[in-house]
């Protein structure tokens, strides 16, 4: 299985099953697909509106899953703003506390979103390895 393969896999489980009842490497291949969508289209501040922050509070730990560490340190960096709680699953939760976050730290997120999109880590490398050991 290729990884456009694998990501597809991934994300018709996730729709038909929901985070919590699909397996492991499928919960990190669709939250990569998502943050990575989320992120380079609008920045951390999309990820987060929209409802693939559903599943935001998983980033860190799916990009560390596949080794793209500097990535995860990123995104857990973003996920920290948000509190102990990580981003609420809830989007109107969500989205009520990012107002607040986004306000204060703009700069910050905007930063995070250039660091992110440089790609420090060989994510495509990785993301081939994690397929083929996992699908």
């Amino acid at each position: 299985m290729n990884i456009e393969q694998a990501f597809e896999k991934s994300l018709i489980e996730l729709e038909s099953k929901g985070f919590d009842g699909i397996r492991e490497p499928e919960r990190v291949l669709a939250t990569i697909w998502f943050v990575e969508a989320e992120v380079n289209n609008g920045g951390f501040d999309q990820l987060f509106y929209n409802t693939a922050g559903d599943i935001a509070f998983y980033a860190a730990k799916a990009l560390d899953s596949i080794g793209a560490h500097k990535m995860a340190g990123i995104a857990q960096k973003a996920l920290d703003l948000f509190g102990e709680d990580s981003p609420p699953k809830n989007r109107d939760e969500r989205v009520n506390a990012l107002e607040e976050i986004s306000e204060k730290y703009e700069e910050y997120l905007n930063k995070l979103d250039y660091e992110f999109t440089e790609y420090p880590d060989n994510i495509q490398k990785l993301l081939f390895a994690y397929v083929q050991s996992n699908f």
